[in-house]
């Protein structure tokens, strides 16, 4: 067997709470959270994990059930999310912008009983689906200042936890028994790429999905163990999840938050991270740090060094951009200091990135070849299709049910057109009337 089949075969057979659990256990003193001036070593976040879903499982969360998270990038959204995953779970980030009647459509739709928010702007943007007959049983709020007691849903994230701890004591097994009976096949995440409530459907995504997507991605990019991620996108953001979440659990990461994404250029030269992902905008927005900098200082190795430094990307070793085109004089200057973007390309329903430059198989103008395990072809209308490991199970129906977004043979078709080349790099060259989920990334 080949070592891709290995590789392979054990992130078919892998969960999020089996590489979290290997991750407390073999690196407990290795950080794996810094939020502000706050770091959790591995040990510390497996016990707020713990702590968590036994919190959760005492509000009534069960194996199969919604949780909707609505918070900015930060510890306790991470944490929120990964416990549920560890009951069975399966959790859902909204994007932080929706409207009242996009959040009241998801909440309906998604049927979730226990919602989690941060402060007052996400609970006025909750306040139709709160107000209007829905399945929410519990609302649990961070900041103690919007909490509405006369409202017997609500509770404060301080109270969650104390009766987290309360649960343990009397229960100290239970973290052990509920994630037992989590498969591969578990549904581990749901995202909306959509908010219109008449075509409103979310991508159920499985353990096999994500462990494989990381996996994969560990694969291509070889980063160094325990090296730096940089959460900034909102985490209902795929590539986010897969970066931010599922490859730095796979990794052991050690993930560094940005709760305010227009932080993210002052951001990135404090985590150093090992892979970034960012839109074309941001892209630009770096670019202009690079020109700021005197062309005589980038003329040398030890020059061009210091500049990446100086922007954070000395330890980048997939530095990667998806959907929509980006100025080739943009990655002319980072190609200029040693930085290689890698072009690549995906739908929520490829679990993100279906398709990848890397650094050492580039080619301009494309979004690259197909990611381990999967293939791609090009139906005779010019569609691309897509199968293997990284498809999604299927989209959540309003009664609970999943809908395979698959043929016969489970191909999936993209609704994006474009050509491969007799090396197998894609090109995308245009879109059919929008039937998925987008490339990505999404809004920002």
């Amino acid at each position: 067997m080949s070592t891709l089949d290995d590789w392979a075969e054990a992130a078919l057979e892998t969960t999020i709470p089996r590489l979290f659990s290997r991750n407390t256990t073999q690196f407990p003193d290795q950080p794996a959270l810094t939020d502000d001036d706050r770091t959790l070593t591995w040990k510390q976040a497996g016990e707020e994990v713990e702590l968590l879903a036994a919190a959760l499982y005492e509000l009534g969360l069960q194996r199969g059930q919604t949780i909707l998270l609505m918070m900015s990038n930060r510890a306790e959204h991470w944490l929120a999310d990964v416990a549920a995953t560890h009951l069975g779970a399966v959790p859902s980030t909204l994007h932080p912008l929706l409207s009242q009647d996009q959040v009241h459509a998801i909440a309906t739709h998604s049927r979730a009983r226990v919602v989690v928010l941060e402060s007052s702007d996400q609970l006025r943007r909750w306040a139709k689906a709160l107000r209007n007959d829905s399945a929410v049983e519990h609302v649990v709020v961070l900041d103690e200042a919007v909490m509405i007691s006369a409202d017997h849903r609500f509770r404060t994230w301080s109270d969650l936890r104390r009766h987290g701890a309360d649960r343990l004591r009397d229960d100290p097994a239970l973290l052990q028994r509920e994630s037992a009976p989590v498969t591969p096949a578990t549904p581990a995440a749901i995202i909306y790429p959509s908010a219109d409530s008449d075509r409103l459907k979310g991508v159920v995504l499985t353990h096999s999905n994500i462990c494989f997507a990381a996996a994969a991605l560990h694969h291509l990019t070889r980063p160094e163990p325990h090296s730096a991620r940089l959460s900034y996108l909102p985490l209902s953001h795929i590539s986010e999840r897969v970066v931010g979440v599922y490859a730095a659990i796979h990794d052991a990461a050690h993930v560094h938050f940005c709760g305010d994404r227009d932080e993210v250029l002052n951001e990135l030269p404090r985590a150093r991270p090992a892979l970034f992902f960012a839109s074309p905008q941001v892209w630009s927005q770096l670019a202009g740090l690079l020109r700021s900098i005197p062309a005589e200082q980038r003329r040398t190795p030890r020059g061009r060094q210091r500049v990446r430094a100086r922007v954070g990307l000395d330890r980048t070793v997939w530095p990667s951009i998806g959907s929509g085109p980006i100025d080739p004089e943009v990655l002319e200057l980072f190609t200029g200091v040693g930085v290689e973007i890698c072009e690549l390309w995906g739908v929520i329903e490829t679990t993100g990135c279906a398709t990848t430059n890397r650094p050492d198989a580039r080619r301009t103008g494309t979004v690259g070849r197909a990611m381990p395990g999967m293939e791609v072809r090009i139906a005779p209308d010019g569609e691309v299709l897509v199968r293997g490991p990284l498809v999604c199970a299927g989209y959540l129906e309003a009664d609970g049910m999943i809908r395979p977004v698959t043929d016969a043979e489970g191909w999936l078709p993209t609704g994006d057109v474009g050509e491969l080349d007799a090396d197998g790099y894609l090109t995308i060259t245009g879109h059919k009337p929008e039937l998925f989920g987008g490339d990505i990334p999404l809004a920002l």
